[in-house]
Protein backbone atom coordinates (compact mmCIF):
# COMPACT_ATOMS: atom_id res chain seq x y z
CA UNK A 1 0.00 0.00 0.00
CA UNK A 2 1.46 3.30 -1.08
CA UNK A 3 1.33 6.35 1.18
CA UNK A 4 -0.57 8.34 -1.45
CA UNK A 5 -3.54 6.09 -0.63
CA UNK A 6 -3.66 7.66 2.81
CA UNK A 7 -4.22 11.33 1.99
CA UNK A 8 -7.33 13.41 2.70
CA UNK A 9 -7.85 13.81 -1.04
CA UNK A 10 -7.98 10.03 -1.60
CA UNK A 11 -10.41 9.63 1.30
CA UNK A 12 -12.70 12.31 -0.16
CA UNK A 13 -12.39 10.69 -3.59
CA UNK A 14 -13.49 7.38 -2.04
CA UNK A 15 -16.53 9.08 -0.47
CA UNK A 16 -17.45 10.64 -3.83
CA UNK A 17 -17.13 7.37 -5.75
CA UNK A 18 -18.49 4.90 -3.18
CA UNK A 19 -22.19 5.60 -3.91
CA UNK A 20 -21.69 5.00 -7.63
CA UNK A 21 -19.91 1.74 -6.86
CA UNK A 22 -22.75 0.67 -4.57
CA UNK A 23 -20.65 0.41 -1.43
CA UNK A 24 -22.04 3.39 0.52
CA UNK A 25 -25.40 5.06 0.76
CA UNK A 26 -25.16 8.47 -1.01
CA UNK A 27 -26.53 10.41 1.97
CA UNK A 28 -24.08 8.68 4.29
CA UNK A 29 -21.15 9.45 1.99
CA UNK A 30 -22.21 13.13 1.73
CA UNK A 31 -22.61 13.50 5.49
CA UNK A 32 -19.17 12.00 6.08
CA UNK A 33 -17.60 14.23 3.43
CA UNK A 34 -19.18 17.28 5.08
CA UNK A 35 -17.78 16.24 8.46
CA UNK A 36 -14.33 15.74 6.90
CA UNK A 37 -14.44 19.21 5.37
CA UNK A 38 -15.25 20.69 8.78
CA UNK A 39 -12.67 18.80 10.86
CA UNK A 40 -9.87 18.45 8.32
CA UNK A 41 -9.29 22.21 8.47
CA UNK A 42 -7.29 21.49 11.64
CA UNK A 43 -5.06 18.68 10.33
CA UNK A 44 -1.37 18.90 11.13
CA UNK A 45 1.06 18.58 8.21
CA UNK A 46 1.90 15.05 9.36
CA UNK A 47 -1.79 14.06 9.44
CA UNK A 48 -2.33 15.65 6.03
CA UNK A 49 0.52 13.52 4.65
CA UNK A 50 -0.82 10.31 6.24
CA UNK A 51 -4.39 10.12 7.56
CA UNK A 52 -3.53 6.95 9.47
CA UNK A 53 -1.89 9.27 12.03
CA UNK A 54 -5.14 11.10 12.80
CA UNK A 55 -6.43 10.91 16.36
CA UNK A 56 -10.02 12.00 15.76
CA UNK A 57 -10.58 13.08 19.38
CA UNK A 58 -7.55 15.39 19.29
CA UNK A 59 -8.57 16.67 15.86
CA UNK A 60 -12.04 17.55 17.17
CA UNK A 61 -10.39 19.30 20.13
CA UNK A 62 -8.25 21.41 17.80
CA UNK A 63 -11.31 22.39 15.75
CA UNK A 64 -13.16 23.30 18.95
CA UNK A 65 -10.27 25.61 19.97
CA UNK A 66 -9.98 27.11 16.46
CA UNK A 67 -13.69 27.88 16.37
CA UNK A 68 -13.38 29.65 19.71
CA UNK A 69 -15.88 27.22 21.25
CA UNK A 70 -18.61 28.55 18.94
CA UNK A 71 -19.33 25.14 17.44
CA UNK A 72 -21.99 23.33 19.47
CA UNK A 73 -20.69 20.25 21.31
CA UNK A 74 -23.35 17.96 19.80
CA UNK A 75 -22.44 19.09 16.27
CA UNK A 76 -18.74 18.57 16.97
CA UNK A 77 -19.50 15.08 18.34
CA UNK A 78 -21.52 14.26 15.22
CA UNK A 79 -18.62 15.38 13.01
CA UNK A 80 -16.16 13.41 15.15
CA UNK A 81 -18.23 10.23 14.84
CA UNK A 82 -18.67 10.62 11.09
CA UNK A 83 -14.96 11.25 10.52
CA UNK A 84 -14.07 8.24 12.67
CA UNK A 85 -16.50 6.02 10.71
CA UNK A 86 -15.22 7.38 7.39
CA UNK A 87 -11.64 6.54 8.35
CA UNK A 88 -12.53 3.03 9.54
CA UNK A 89 -14.48 2.32 6.34
CA UNK A 90 -11.79 3.78 4.09
CA UNK A 91 -8.99 1.79 5.73
CA UNK A 92 -11.07 -1.40 5.38
CA UNK A 93 -11.78 -0.60 1.73
CA UNK A 94 -8.08 0.07 0.96
CA UNK A 95 -7.13 -3.19 2.66
CA UNK A 96 -9.54 -5.26 0.53
CA UNK A 97 -12.07 -3.54 -1.78
CA UNK A 98 -13.62 -6.87 -2.83
CA UNK A 99 -14.73 -7.86 0.67
CA UNK A 100 -15.45 -4.34 1.93
CA UNK A 101 -18.60 -3.86 4.00
CA UNK A 102 -19.33 -0.54 5.66
CA UNK A 103 -19.57 -0.41 9.44
CA UNK A 104 -22.74 1.68 9.03
CA UNK A 105 -24.77 -1.16 7.55
CA UNK A 106 -26.00 1.03 4.67
CA UNK A 107 -24.15 -0.83 1.95
CA UNK A 108 -25.96 -1.37 -1.34
CA UNK A 109 -25.01 -4.99 -1.86
CA UNK A 110 -25.99 -6.80 -5.05
CA UNK A 111 -25.49 -10.29 -3.68
CA UNK A 112 -27.81 -9.80 -0.74
CA UNK A 113 -30.54 -8.34 -2.92
CA UNK A 114 -30.29 -11.31 -5.27
CA UNK A 115 -29.59 -9.58 -8.58
CA UNK A 116 -28.74 -12.58 -10.72
CA UNK A 117 -30.37 -11.59 -13.99
CA UNK A 118 -28.30 -9.55 -16.47
CA UNK A 119 -31.19 -7.12 -17.09
CA UNK A 120 -31.48 -6.44 -13.36
CA UNK A 121 -27.74 -5.76 -13.18
CA UNK A 122 -28.02 -3.29 -16.09
CA UNK A 123 -30.96 -1.56 -14.37
CA UNK A 124 -29.00 -1.35 -11.12
CA UNK A 125 -25.97 0.05 -12.98
CA UNK A 126 -28.17 2.79 -14.50
CA UNK A 127 -29.63 3.60 -11.07
CA UNK A 128 -26.15 3.83 -9.54
CA UNK A 129 -25.02 6.06 -12.40
CA UNK A 130 -27.99 8.36 -11.76
CA UNK A 131 -27.10 8.49 -8.06
CA UNK A 132 -23.53 9.42 -8.95
CA UNK A 133 -24.73 12.18 -11.27
CA UNK A 134 -27.10 13.56 -8.65
CA UNK A 135 -24.55 13.50 -5.84
CA UNK A 136 -21.49 14.70 -7.75
CA UNK A 137 -22.66 18.25 -8.40
CA UNK A 138 -20.70 20.83 -6.43
CA UNK A 139 -22.53 22.93 -3.92
CA UNK A 140 -23.39 26.34 -5.27
CA UNK A 141 -22.16 28.15 -2.13
CA UNK A 142 -18.54 26.97 -2.48
CA UNK A 143 -15.82 29.38 -3.47
CA UNK A 144 -12.86 27.45 -4.87
CA UNK A 145 -9.35 28.83 -4.43
CA UNK A 146 -6.67 26.97 -6.44
CA UNK A 147 -3.47 27.06 -4.37
CA UNK A 148 -1.21 24.78 -6.38
CA UNK A 149 -1.59 22.48 -9.35
CA UNK A 150 -2.86 19.61 -7.18
CA UNK A 151 -4.45 21.55 -4.30
CA UNK A 152 -7.69 23.50 -4.32
CA UNK A 153 -9.30 24.91 -1.17
CA UNK A 154 -13.06 25.39 -0.89
CA UNK A 155 -14.55 28.14 1.24
CA UNK A 156 -18.20 27.92 2.15
CA UNK A 157 -20.84 29.61 4.30
CA UNK A 158 -19.59 33.13 3.57
CA UNK A 159 -22.35 35.65 4.18
CA UNK A 160 -23.59 37.59 1.17
CA UNK A 161 -22.90 40.83 3.02
CA UNK A 162 -19.29 39.93 3.97
CA UNK A 163 -17.45 43.08 4.99
CA UNK A 164 -13.79 43.86 4.33
CA UNK A 165 -13.09 43.65 8.08
CA UNK A 166 -14.68 40.20 8.26
CA UNK A 167 -12.66 39.07 5.23
CA UNK A 168 -9.47 40.25 6.94
CA UNK A 169 -10.47 38.33 10.08
CA UNK A 170 -10.89 35.14 8.03
CA UNK A 171 -7.56 35.72 6.29
CA UNK A 172 -5.82 36.11 9.67
CA UNK A 173 -7.20 32.74 10.81
CA UNK A 174 -5.94 31.10 7.61
CA UNK A 175 -2.56 32.83 7.92
CA UNK A 176 -2.23 31.50 11.48
CA UNK A 177 -2.55 27.94 10.14
CA UNK A 178 0.26 28.36 7.59
CA UNK A 179 3.73 26.93 7.98
CA UNK A 180 6.61 29.44 8.02
CA UNK A 181 7.73 30.28 4.48
CA UNK A 182 10.69 28.34 3.14
CA UNK A 183 13.78 30.33 2.19
CA UNK A 184 13.25 32.00 -1.17
CA UNK A 185 9.52 31.18 -1.36
CA UNK A 186 7.29 33.87 -2.77
CA UNK A 187 3.55 34.47 -2.71
CA UNK A 188 1.69 33.32 -5.80
CA UNK A 189 -1.42 35.48 -6.03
Amino acid sequence: MANEEFTPERLLEFLRQAPAQGVLNPALARSRATALEQLFTALTPEERADIRLIDVDRLAGRVHKMEGSTIRPEVLELYRTRVQDALVDYFAWVKNPKTFATIAGHQLRRGIRGFNVEADNAEEARALENIALLTSERRKDYVSVPLREDVTVYVTNLPLDLSAAEARKISRVVAALALPDAAGASDAD
